[in-house]
């Protein structure tokens, strides 16, 4: 696979904010060149998207098999925050330390399909965000495809089943007509996330200063059984900036 020297430092270097806070009270801030936070608090947009642009009705969901350690009312919560946190580490890690890892049974997986799908991770955890709309959020993994492509991947675990089954309503406005479902929800999201991305113009100019001159979006599901990735579609691409719009309270 191709590897674009220097990718990992720029994806780091150019983001425009970070986390900060420590506990319940985490929020998303800008950051000064030195890497101090600034600013007022962003929210987060996924409370946005479930309270401004989701229906109410409830998903229709499929039990996922955790295994004995995971057991529990909140048991896959926990498995879920220790994958991500796995990921988020290795995913910054060479190649050569994640041979090497112990990793749970779901983070093996995600990296399996990274590496099927010629995905190269340089960047994880990568704020994005839009001080104006006072919105902020997080790539879960970035990657390299080829040596022209730079790729925002968004995680997901423990979405089993049909991922595409409704919960019998749609949308609210803007997208009143798209159907809500798991994977609806997701590419929204993603959307969004991808959208803020590429408002940074520096740092477009210097991916294509590296020859990287495109951006996309991957959704990728990993469960106990397989993987499954979905490229984010035109349709959703085109309505990021719509849908933070309606979750920012801009229109």
């Amino acid at each position: 696979m191709v590897v674009v020297r220097g990718a990992r430092a720029l994806v780091a270097n150019t983001a425009p904010g970070k986390l900060s806070g420590s506990g319940k009270f985490k929020c998303y801030r800008a950051r000064t060149p030195s890497g101090r936070p600034t600013g007022p608090k962003l929210r987060g947009i996924t409370k946005l998207l479930a309270k401004r642009l989701f229906s109410t009705a409830e998903l229709p969901s499929a039990p996922a098999w955790r295994g004995g350690a995971w057991a529990g009312p909140k048991g896959g919560l926990r498995r879920g925050r220790a994958v991500d946190t796995q990921v988020s580490r290795l995913a910054k890690a060479s190649a050569a330390t994640r041979r090497d890892a112990k990793m749970l049974k779901l983070t093996r997986l995600f990296f399996d399909a990274l590496n099927y799908h010629q995905l190269v991770p340089v960047g994880s955890q990568r704020v994005v965000l839009d001080t104006a709309r006072r919105i902020g959020t997080a790539v879960d993994v970035v990657c390299t495809r080829g040596a022209h492509e730079l790729v925002l991947v968004e995680l997901k675990c423990g979405f089993v089943g049909n991922r595409a089954a409704s919960a019998g309503t749609k949308f609210q406005p803007p997208l009143a007509k798209a159907k809500d479902c798991a994977l609806h929800r997701h590419f929204a999201q993603l959307a969004v996330t991808l959208h803020l991305f590429e408002r940074e113009a520096g740092t477009r100019a210097q991916l294509e200063a590296k020859g990287i001159d495109t951006v996309s979006g991957v959704l990728l599901y990993v469960d106990d059984g397989a993987s499954e990735k979905f490229e984010l579609p035109q349709w959703w691409r085109k309505r990021g900036a719509t849908i933070a719009d309606r979750i920012s309270g801009a229109r």
